[in-house]
């Protein structure tokens, strides 16, 4: 039976990807590239920094960003479809950014094709904010300090930065302006640092407090430090 492989490729930096993911990369002559907005395909470009792709056949999958339930669904159900098609001839690597745990469109995509009769493996990888994190030269937490990952989108952000411990903020996107507000109203801007492309060519930290740019960009990861650490 084919296998459909999640190949995490991590946060942006090539070294960053496992032996695992270069050994499954290498080992599939089909590489399915997600894609937003028809041109993003910055795991593809990751990827062929690291593992020898010219020769794969790659496919590419439109997923839309969109709030729309149902047309989210239908799309991720007309790629399982199309993904089981290829691994009826084979084994197909789905690359995706980060870790494939994590926020990942695969965990919607990967369970769709199981039920349809494929097996399905992930393959772990870096996450952007422990890559955040060693960019900063700091741990993430330490003994028993508690760590939170929180989406932007999560339906209460004011009450999430209430928490105990270190408050990571994932997918702020084009909301970051409301949320570096937020975080100087409630008095934790100072304890903020803000990770921009972390391990791409325009990789950005800065300090919540200090000078910014005008906008941050969809990776962008914000880590809260608690106070009482």
């Amino acid at each position: 039976m084919s296998t459909l492989y999640g190949v995490s490729v991590g946060p942006g930096d090539p070294q960053l990807m496992t032996l695992k993911a270069l050994r499954i990369i290498e080992s599939c002559g089909v590489l399915a590239v997600p894609r937003t907005g028809g041109e993003n395909t910055l795991a593809l470009s990751i990827a062929g920094q690291a593992a020898c792709i010219k020769d794969k056949r790659k496919i590419y999958l439109d997923i839309p960003m969109t709030n729309d339930r149902k047309l989210f669904e239908a799309s991720c159900a007309d790629i399982a479809e199309r993904l089981c098609a290829e691994l009826e001839n084979g084994d197909v690597a789905f690359l995706t950014l980060g870790d494939i745990s994590v926020y990942s469109t695969f965990g919607y995509i990967g369970c769709r094709v199981k039920a349809l009769g494929f097996s399905v493996e992930m393959c772990a990888g870096v996450t952007s904010f422990c890559a955040a994190a060693a960019s900063l030269g700091e741990p993430l937490c330490l003994g028993r300090e508690q760590l939170h990952i929180i989406p932007y989108s999560c339906g209460d952000i004011e009450k999430a930065l209430e928490l105990k411990g270190t408050k990571v903020i994932m997918k702020a996107g084009r909301n970051a302006g409301e949320l570096i507000s937020l975080l100087r109203r409630k008095g934790l801007a100072d304890r903020t640092r803000i990770i921009s492309d972390c391990g791409l060519p325009g990789e950005g930290i800065y300090c919540c407090n200090g000078e910014l740019p005008e906008a941050f960009g969809y990776f962008s990861t914000f880590i809260i430090t608690d106070g009482e650490s």
